[in-house]
């Protein structure tokens, strides 16, 4: 992983360490070798991540990939935790991922992603 990003197993563990007025922001990524959105989404609501506003991806929006970054960006504010079901999130390669997590660290995100055998409770 990297100093970004803390594996979690435990509810409680996505909000050790956050300031008091941070947001928690579910993210979850249609990718070939990744779980479906609906079970990615449902993964994180049974660990008690709201996912506020969502929206299944329109499949005729051409956006890029940098496109899409930028948007989250900017949604994203210091002190926020993101939390998703895997690092594969933030990359369609293994160099996306660690660019996409140094600059979200950069700015102060903090990353949770659930272990495996995370248990619900």
């Amino acid at each position: 992983m990297s100093e970004h990003v803390e594996e979690v197993s435990t509810r409680d563990q996505i909000w050790r360490a956050h300031p008091a007025d941070a947001r928690l922001v579910g993210i979850v990524v249609a990718r070939d070798g990744m779980p479906s959105i609906v079970e990615q989404r449902k993964q994180l609501t049974d660990f008690g991540v709201p996912i506020d506003g969502f929206r299944h991806p329109a499949p005729n929006v051409s956006e890029t990939w940098e496109e899409r970054l930028n948007r989250l960006f900017g949604r994203l504010q210091r002190g926020d935790v993101v939390v998703v079901t895997s690092a594969h999130v933030f990359g369609r390669d293994a160099t996306e991922e660690t660019q996409t997590i140094a600059e979200l660290g950069r700015r102060g995100i903090i990353i949770k992603v659930l272990a495996h055998a995370a248990p619900a409770g």
